[in-house]
Formats: structure tokens, C-alpha cells, sequence
């Protein structure tokens, strides 16, 4: 879905609007995921889908209790479902673009993880008549991120996260804003979520939730915190909604980032005072060939971050 700064924007029904419930539990394998994609609850997203199939006589999902799964026919359905909702919203573009021909939109990619506050903060503060920019909901799992931002300008032309510059060289630009030093996400209920500042030494007898070797940043932490025999690592598949509820429950502590501070209400971001740098640049990722708008959007974030830095 797509919403403008100023009020949520519908767009014309070119197609069948159960699809994106459709869609959305086929990439995510689960109701439930797919609920929180596209924010609403999970038992509209079941009711979408299966009003659905049953109107159109389709079997689209094999359901169990470890989620649903395409049928064989419901894969071949979803290509071409993927392929109408594409071509919809190309046309709707298209449309947009004829009556605004020197405003098309600049689509800033937002999720629970990556809400671009601070992106919206700038924004804001400097108002921008010849760029209208739309907030582009986008899922949270991994796999479904990295294949956005492989293919940035398609459905989305910006987003704001933390990165690792040469890890997206030749893949997308890169506009480094601020720097994210990893931090930990602790239960309220835990002593250390009221300090100030942790050392490693503090962490003794936590367990601390993180991925696995061969994710950069977090392997650095990875190094020094080992250092703390008193500390149990626990490996994590990736970061999603159910990792911060998960951790919330179980009083486990979780690398996180300053851009989570929100994410969750019953966890608290704690600095680390680590023995040497542990961080990841915050900026934009945005298309090797940009349009001029996405151009300009981009540089404007860039004098403007500039700006008010310098106050």
C-alpha cells in the first residue's frame, strides 16, 4: 500500500485488492506474517484469502500448523497475480505521472525495523513543493529486503537503514548519514535496562541473542563479547517482530540498533561501551541509476542533514 505524508492514498482497483493478502502469505509462508505486512489483523488477512479462493473456485494454499504453502496450481497462479499487481501500479504511475508531470513521487520503503524517522524528521523540516514523497509499506524478513533493494527504482526507490557501504557496491548507492553503533536491547524488568552505559564486564550471566558468523558488524561484537566467559550467545536467524517479542518474554538481552529504540515497548536500547568501534553506517540506499527526482531527493537529504548537523 502506499501513503502520501499528509493522509493514507487508495489506489484506483485495478485489480482484485485480496490479492496483496494473497501475495504477502505466499512470500511470508504464514497468515500471521503476512497481518503484519500489511498491517491489519490475522484473521482478516484468512478471511480475505479464503473468500478468495472460494469466490474464484481456487485452491491457492496448502494450510498446516507450520503455515501455508503455494499448491502446485496456486504457484503458477501467484506469477501471474505478482505480474498483474506489477502492471497495475505501473499504470496507476504512468497515470500519475501524466497529470503531475514534474512531481513524480519519490517511494521511501518503511517497515517496522526501518521506520525512517529521522529520513521523515529532515523531510519536514524543509518543505519541498517540487518532490512529492510516498511512504511505501515493505515487509521485514530478509530475504524479501535484500531482493528490494537489488531491485531499488522498481517498486520502491529509497530506503533508510543501516548498512555496510562495500556490502552494496555495484548493487545500489549508498548515502551515509549518521553511525549506528550496535547496541543491546534488554527487558525492562532486567537491572541493566536503567544503566546509562554497559561494559562487557556487566554483561556476566546474560544471555545475548545475535547472528551468526558472517554477518560483519555483529561479528566484531561477536569477538569482544566472548571475551566475557560469563556470557551465553544464542544465534538468531534474522530480525523480525517475533525476535523482539521472543526476547521480550524470555528476559534474553538482543544486539540491537538505535534505530530500534521504538520497535518494542517491554525493551529498552542500552549503549555498549565497547573496546573499540562496533557500528554500521544509517543512510539511504537508493538506485545505481537514479531517476532526477530520487537524484534530488537524495541530495536534498544530504544538505539538509548537513545543515543541521552544523547547528
Amino acid at each position: 500500500m502506499v501513503y502520501t505524508l499528509d493522509a493514507w492514498e487508495s489506489e484506483a482497483p485495478m485489480y482484485d485488492r485480496r490479492l496483496d493478502a494473497v501475495i504477502a502469505a505466499a512470500d511470508t509462508g504464514s497468515f500471521a506474517q503476512a497481518a503484519r505486512r500489511l498491517h491489519i489483523s490475522t484473521p482478516a488477512v484468512a478471511k480475505q484469502i479464503t473468500t478468495f479462493e472460494k469466490e474464484y473456485g481456487l485452491t491457492i494454499f496448502e494450510r498446516s500448523r507450520a503455515g501455508v504453502a503455494p499448491t502446485r496450481a496456486g504457484a503458477e497462479f501467484l506469477e501471474d497475480a505478482r505480474a498483474l499487481v506489477r502492471e497495475s501500479n505501473e499504470i496507476i504511475d504512468r497515470a500519475r505521472h501524466r497529470m503531475h508531470p514534474d512531481a513524480a513521487p519519490v517511494r521511501l520503503g518503511i517497515s517496522i525495523l526501518r521506520p525512517a524517522r529521522f529520513i521523515l524528521d529532515l523531510w519536514q523540516r524543509s518543505g519541498q513543493p517540487g518532490i512529492r514523497l510516498e511512504l511505501v509499506s515493505m515487509p521485514d524478513n530478509n530475504i524479501s529486503v535484500e531482493d528490494i533493494i537489488a531491485h531499488l527504482g522498481e517498486d520502491i526507490d529509497v530506503i533508510a537503514t543501516a548498512f555496510v557501504p562495500d556490502h552494496w557496491t555495484g548493487i545500489c548507492g549508498t548515502l551515509p548519514l549518521s553511525y549506528e553503533p550496535l547496541c543491546l536491547a534488554i527487558p525492562r524488568g532486567n537491572p541493566l535496562s536503567r544503566r546509562a552505559k554497559l561494559t562487557i564486564d556487566d554483561l556476566t550471566g546474560e544471555r545475548i541473542r545475535i547472528l551468526p558468523r558472517g554477518n560483519g558488524t555483529d561479528d566484531i561484537a561477536r569477538d569482544l563479547l566472548e571475551r566475557n566467559p560469563g556470557v551465553t550467545l544464542v544465534d538468531i536467524d534474522q530480525y523480525d517482530l517475533d525476535l523482539f517479542n521472543d526476547s521480550a518474554e524470555s528476559g534474553d538481552l538482543l544486539i540491537s540498533k538505535p534505530m530500534w529504540d521504538s520497535v518494542h515497548p517491554q525493551l529498552v536500547n542500552v549503549p555498549v561501551d565497547w573496546p573499540e568501534p562496533v557500528g554500521m553506517q544509517y543512510g539511504l540506499l537508493y538506485p545505481l541509476s537514479p531517476t532526477a527526482q530520487v537524484a534530488a531527493f537524495v541530495e536534498r537529504i544530504s544538505e539538509l542533514n548537513q545543515r543541521f548537523a552544523d547547528c
